[in-house]
């Protein structure tokens, strides 16, 4: 008899065990999975699938085949007289489980081949352009190679070169997506692994395997709903009073003056600063180092960081009414408490309409409306500028040169309709209002 159940049903989350009883004596280990108790279903033994529970699919397709190998397991064992030891009895149900995700049983003894481990390489990968590349690619490099060592802990077994093939592709997506990652994370973690490989064996030729040429070893790349704010929603942003009442009202568990104080002016750098790139288009990396040094004849002149790339800008009025008020250049915030900071930002100003978004995570696609605040993002602010651009009629060439892009298909994709905003247009078109077709 095979059986699931809760290793701590009365915790928030759960380990999940797999018990197996055979000839009279029982089995039991963890899956390595778990799940939020709440979404535990202790007839099926299985993890409720539901909108809360994105992970559910994956979760339960382990523990059928961890179900698959016990039975397996039980079929070997049969042919003997003897009890197995629970030390032998999970060492196939294991040697099982594996041969089902099609790769061979992890250890941590595995031998080094001639072409060595794939991540020593991507480690001197990284060295290579590490003076060549920007400071954001060359971060997103060491967060691919950070997630492939994490995952490599996970295996217990390090990955090397003839070991980056489909079946790596297949398992390294499902461990992504356990982990609650969108479909363009996964990709952009995907698009890198392929480039690293790629020039391991024609730049030092260190293999001539073709691992990554299957036809599904691709890069997923989801289109996601863009989010902009109105001119309306921006200067909102701007009047806002950001008091002591508001900061308690969103943190109302802030002890003392001084840390009200520091609460607020944390609230205003952001505002400003996203305001900022709100009304000039530049990315985060730039505008956070934006100075008074950069206005030039009433012009925002600078260098992109991203691509190198030299813009100028004419200063809008509300930069202008923000730097006129004292606000301090200087003051810097890291990109994680800007994201965090300006959806409550959004908040207080009432920016709180119900929207329409379609999410791709986890390999599924679900169509969700959500306050819009919570979906503002210093990137918001970029792609507000070009909109707006956009609708006074600016031709594309232009906006483009303004975003500090180098081809126009890349601004395009700032200038895509979400769901509410087309069907606003689609309402207004004569076909819906003044149709007079028969009855």
């Amino acid at each position: 008899m095979i059986k699931f159940y809760l290793a701590t049903p009365q915790r928030e989350r759960s380990a999940i065990i797999l018990s197996v009883t055979f000839k009279g004596k029982q089995y039991r280990r963890t899956t390595k999975e778990s799940t939020l108790v709440k979404f535990w279903n202790p007839q099926r033994q299985r993890v409720r699938v539901c909108r809360e529970n994105r992970l559910a699919n994956c979760t339960n397709d382990a523990l059928e085949l961890w179900c698959q190998a016990a039975q397996r397991a039980e079929v070997y064992f049969k042919k003997g007289y003897t009890i197995p030891s629970s030390r032998d009895f999970f060492e196939v149900v294991d040697e099982e489980y594996y041969k089902a995700l099609e790769r061979p049983v992890p250890s941590i003894n595995t031998p080094e081949s001639p072409s060595g481990y794939y991540s020593d390489y991507f480690e001197r990968y990284i060295a290579r352009y590490a003076d060549a590349r920007s400071i954001i690619t060359i971060r997103h490099y060491r967060t691919v190679l950070n997630k492939l060592k994490q995952y490599e802990k996970m295996i217990r077994c390090r990955l090397q070169f003839e070991d980056i093939n489909i079946n790596f592709y297949n398992q390294f997506r499902i461990w992504i997506y356990r982990q609650g990652y969108s479909d363009n994370y996964f990709g952009s973690l995907i698009k890198v692994i392929k480039q690293v490989y790629r020039e391991a064996r024609e730049v030092d030729h260190l293999h001539n395997l073709n691992g990554t040429a299957h036809k599904n070893f691709i890069t997923v790349a989801k289109e996601s709903d863009p989010v902009y704010l109105s001119v309306d929603e921006l200067m909102k942003l701007y009047r806002l009073r950001i008091t002591k009442n508001t900061v308690l009202n969103e943190w109302p568990d802030l002890c003392g003056e001084k840390a009200v104080r520091q609460r607020i002016a944390t609230c205003e750098l952001v505002r400003n600063r996203f305001l900022i790139g709100a009304f000039s288009g530049m990315r985060v990396s730039d505008f956070s180092r934006f100075s008074e040094s950069n206005i030039v004849d009433g012009m925002i002149m600078m260098r992109t960081r991203k691509t190198d790339t030299p813009i100028a800008i004419p200063l809008h009025p509300v930069i202008q009414r923000i730097l006129e008020s004292d606000f301090d250049l200087s003051k810097t915030i890291s990109d994680q408490k800007m994201n965090v900071y300006i959806k409550v930002v959004a908040k207080m100003a009432g920016i709180d309409e119900k929207v329409t978004i379609c999410e791709h995570r986890g390999g599924e696609l679900k169509e969700i409306r959500v306050e819009k605040y919570t979906l503002i993002s210093t990137h918001t602010a970029r792609r507000s500028f070009a909109t707006h651009l956009q609708r006074s009629k600016v031709p594309l060439t232009a906006i483009s040169k303004a975003l500090g892009h180098k081809k126009v298909t890349t601004t395009m994709r700032y200038l895509r309709l979400g769901v509410d905003e087309n069907a606003a247009i689609l309402a207004g078109s004569s076909f819906f209002k003044d149709f007079e077709g028969e009855e």
